[in-house]
C-alpha cells in the first residue's frame, strides 16, 4: 500500500459516497480497494454491488470489500481466548465460551478488532486504500490506538522484564539454567513491532491523508469541528474538509463560511446535493470531480 485515506464523521453525512467517489477517482492512478469499517455500512449499495469480506473486483483498477463487524469482533476475542488457554494451561478451569462473552463486552475491543481488521488491509497488494470509517468517537479511537498501545506496551515490557529477572535470580540459587526465554515477553516484543509499523504509516502525513465529511448544518459541523480537535491531538494528519449535500440557501451559505473559518488551511470540497442519493460507477465519477486526491 502507498497511501491510505481515510474518511471520518457524523453518521449520515456522506462519508461513503464521498470515499466511493475519491475511491474511483483513484482508480484512474493505480490499483485500489475501499474497504468500509463502519457497522452500518452501505458500501456495496453505493457502488451498486454485492459485497463480502474480501475484496471484490467492481471495476477496472478497483477493489471493494464491506467486513462483517460483528463476525470481526466475534474473531477476534476467539483469537485471544485462544491465546490465553495456550500461554496459561494451568487454568484448568478456563471457560473459552465464557470468557469469550466477558472479552466482546470489554471496552476497547471493538476498537482493537477494527484496527487488526484495518492493519489486514493495509498489507495487502494495493496501491492506494480508501477507508469508510466508523462513526467519528470509534474512528478516532481506532485511528489514536497505536499510539496508546505503544504505551501500554512499554510498560508491560519493562514489567515482564523484571518478572523474567527474578525468575532468572531464583533458578540461579537453585543451580538452574539463568537465561530465561520467556514466551509471553517475545510476544509483546514482536506486538509492540506491529504497532510501531502501524503507527509510522497512520501518522505519516506522507502516506495518510484524513477527510473529514460534513454537511453544511449545525450539528455536523460541530461535529466537525470537534473531529478536527480530537485529530489534532493525537497527531493524526488530518488533509481535507468534504462539504457534502451543499444547496444555495442560507443557512447552507452561512455555515459553509463558518466552515471555511473554522477550517482555514486545509483544502475545503463542496460536493452538491444530488436529486437523488449517487449509486452506481457513473454517478460516483460524476461527485468524483468535485473532490480531490490530497
Amino acid at each position: 500500500m502507498k497511501n491510505m485515506f481515510s474518511f471520518v464523521g457524523k453518521g449520515g453525512v456522506g462519508k461513503t459516497t464521498s470515499a466511493a467517489a475519491l475511491a474511483t477517482k483513484l482508480s484512474k492512478r493505480g490499483k485500489v480497494l475501499i474497504i468500509s469499517l463502519d457497522p452500518a455500512h452501505n458500501l456495496g449499495d453505493v457502488l451498486s454491488s454485492e459485497l463480502s469480506e474480501e475484496p471484490k473486483e467492481v471495476a477496472p483498477n478497483l477493489w471493494a470489500a464491506e467486513p462483517d463487524i460483528d463476525n470481526v469482533i466475534r474473531n477476534f476475542t476467539k483469537d485471544i481466548a485462544e491465546e490465553i488457554k495456550i500461554h496459561y494451561k494451568y487454568l484448568k478451569v478456563l471457560n473459552l465460551d465464557k470468557l469469550i462473552s466477558v472479552l466482546e463486552l470489554s471496552p476497547g475491543v471493538e476498537e482493537q478488532a477494527l484496527l487488526e481488521e484495518l492493519v489486514k488491509f493495509m498489507k495487502m497488494d494495493f496501491d492506494y486504500l480508501v477507508v469508510d470509517h466508523a462513526p467519528t468517537g470509534i474512528a478516532v479511537r481506532v485511528l489514536s490506538l497505536p499510539s496508546i498501545m505503544l504505551m501500554w506496551l512499554d510498560s508491560l515490557i519493562n514489567l515482564r522484564k523484571e518478572i523474567v529477572k527474578r525468575k532468572e535470580a531464583l533458578a540461579k540459587l537453585r543451580g538452574l539454567k539463568e537465561e530465561i526465554e520467556d514466551p509471553v515477553l517475545k510476544i509483546l516484543k514482536e506486538e509492540k513491532g506491529k504497532m510501531e509499523e502501524t503507527d509510522k504509516i497512520i501518522k505519516n502525513p506522507l502516506s495518510h491523508s484524513i477527510y473529514i465529511v460534513l454537511n453544511p448544518e449545525e450539528l455536523p459541523v460541530l461535529e466537525g469541528i470537534r473531529i478536527k480537535e480530537m485529530l489534532g491531538r493525537a497527531q493524526l494528519p488530518f488533509k481535507a474538509v468534504v462539504v457534502n449535500k451543499y444547496v444555495e440557501d442560507e443557512e447552507a451559505t452561512r455555515w459553509y463560511k463558518k466552515i471555511l473559518e473554522a477550517f482555514a488551511g486545509v483544502k475545503v470540497f463542496r460536493i452538491p446535493k444530488f436529486k437523488k442519493p449517487p449509486k452506481g460507477l457513473d454517478e460516483l465519477n460524476n461527485v468524483a470531480e468535485y473532490i480531490e486526491v490530497v
